[in-house]
C-alpha cells in the first residue's frame, strides 16, 4: 500500500452530507433489501485492512448489489471534505450525523477480484478502483442499457 500525506494522521475522511442522504442514494443504486452500506458498530474496525478480509463469505460480483455498491461509494466520495484521488473512496464515511462504512462482504469480493486495491492516506484506509474495476463498472453499465 502506498501512502499519501493529504490526510493527516488524526483527521478522518469527513463526508459533507448526512447519513440519510447516503441511504437514499444507496436505494437509487440498488433496489434490494440489503443496502450495501452500514453504520459503524463498536466492534467494527474499518480503518484496518485485515478487518475487511476476515470471515470470508462466498459472493459474486455479478450481482446488481455489487455494482450498485461500487457506484454508491464513488458517488459519496465526491462529498469528501478532503480531496480524494479520482476513483477512490474511504473505508469509513464520517457523515455529519454518524459514521458509516461500505458493506464488508462487498469489499472482500472487490478486493479478491482485484477490482479495488487498498491504499493508505495518512492514517486513513481508502480503496482505489483499479483499471479492472473501472472496466467492470463500464461493462455492467453497458449491460443495463442494452
Amino acid at each position: 500500500m502506498q501512502s499519501n500525506d493529504k490526510v493527516g494522521r488524526s483527521e478522518r475522511v469527513r463526508i459533507a452530507q448526512r447519513s440519510a442522504y447516503a441511504i437514499r442514494l444507496a436505494r437509487t443504486f440498488y433496489a434490494g433489501e440489503s443496502l450495501p452500506i452500514s453504520v459503524v458498530k463498536p466492534e467494527d474496525d474499518p480503518l484496518r485492512l485485515d478487518w475487511w478480509t476476515t470471515n470470508f463469505q462466498a459472493e459474486s460480483t455479478d450481482s446488481d448489489r455489487h455494482v450498485g455498491a461500487l457506484r454508491l461509494y464513488l458517488a459519496l466520495s465526491r462529498f469528501s471534505k478532503i480531496e480524494l484521488h479520482e476513483n477512490t473512496f474511504p473505508a469509513r464515511l464520517d457523515f455529519d450525523d454518524q459514521s458509516m462504512r461500505p458493506d464488508k462482504g462487498v469489499i472482500k469480493v472487490l478486493l479478491d477480484r482485484l477490482l479495488v486495491e487498498p491504499r493508505m492516506m495518512g492514517a486513513q484506509l481508502v480503496f482505489e478502483v483499479t483499471e479492472a474495476g473501472q472496466r467492470y463498472l463500464v461493462g455492467r453499465t453497458a449491460e443495463k442499457t442494452s
